[in-house]
C-alpha cells in the first residue's frame, strides 16, 4: 500500500519525477501489482497537478508497468508467465539475427562504443541509468546491423522489455551480471565470431528471463 503521508518532488520536469517515484515503488514492491492509480490521488501525494501525473501514466502504460482501463483508471501490472515466454522466445531468435547481420559490418570504433557503455554502466548507481545503458548497448547491434524491419520488430516488444530491464536495472546483483554478459558479449564481437556472441547472447538473454520470473514467483 502507498504512504498516507505527502511525498515532495522537485520541480523540473514534474512527470519524470512522478514517473521516477512511481517506479520505484513499483519495482520494489511497495506498490503491489493489480494495484488501482488513482490519478487524484498520487497528484495530492506529491503535491502536484493532475497534468503531471497523467504523463506519467501514459509513459508507465507506454513501458509495461501499467494498464490504463476507461472509466477504471491505471492499474499496476503483474509478470504473466507466458507473455514473459513469448516475448524472451522471440527476443533471442531477433537478437541472434541482429547479431548475424551486425557483425560482418562492426568496426573498432563500434566495439570502442560497446566497451565505453560498459565502463558507463559500471559507474552507474541508479536503476535509470543503468536501464538506458542496458538498452543503448543492444541498440548498438540493431543499428550495425542496419535491418529497419528487425529494428521494428525488436522495438514491438518493447513494452515488457523497457520494463524488464528497470526491474533488473533496479537489483545490484543482476547489474552487475549484466556488466559480465555485456564484456563476453563485445569479446565474440572483438574477434567477429558469430557462434560465440550468440552463445554470449543467449546466456545474458535467459539469465534475464530466470530474473523476472523468480521475482514473480
Amino acid at each position: 500500500m502507498m504512504k498516507n503521508a505527502k511525498e515532495y518532488v522537485d520541480k523540473s520536469p514534474l512527470s519524470e519525477k512522478v514517473y521516477q517515484k512511481l517506479i520505484n515503488k513499483i519495482v520494489t514492491g511497495e506498490i503491489a501489482p493489480e494495484s488501482r492509480l488513482r490519478e487524484e490521488h498520487i497528484a495530492n501525494e506529491y503535491n502536484v497537478s493532475a497534468t503531471p501525473v497523467r504523463e506519467a501514466f501514459k509513459r508507465l502504460a507506454s513501458d509495461g508497468f501499467i494498464e490504463i482501463i476507461p472509466y477504471h483508471g491505471a492499474i499496476v501490472r503483474g509478470i504473466d508467465e507466458k507473455e514473459i515466454e513469448d516475448v524472451y522466445h522471440c527476443r533471442l531468435a531477433l537478437e541472434n539475427l541482429a547479431l548475424e547481420e551486425a557483425i560482418p559490418r562492426l568496426t573498432q570504433n563500434d566495439i570502442k562504443k560497446f566497451e565505453t557503455l560498459v565502463k558507463k554502466t559500471e559507474s552507474l548507481s541508479d536503476m535509470f541509468g543503468v536501464a538506458e545503458t542496458n538498452k543503448k548497448f543492444h541498440e548498438l547491434i540493431y543499428e550495425a546491423a542496419n535491418n529497419k524491419t528487425l529494428t521494428r520488430l525488436i522495438e514491438s516488444l518493447n513494452m515488457v522489455l523497457l520494463r524488464d530491464m528497470k526491474f533488473s536495472a533496479s537489483n545490484e546483483s543482476r547489474k552487475r551480471e549484466i556488466i559480465n554478459e555485456h564484456k563476453d558479449i563485445i569479446t565474440a564481437l572483438k574477434y567477429k565470431n558469430i557462434e560465440e556472441a550468440k552463445k554470449a547472447m543467449r546466456r545474458h538473454i535467459l539469465n534475464g528471463k530466470e530474473y523476472i520470473e523468480k521475482r514473480k514467483g
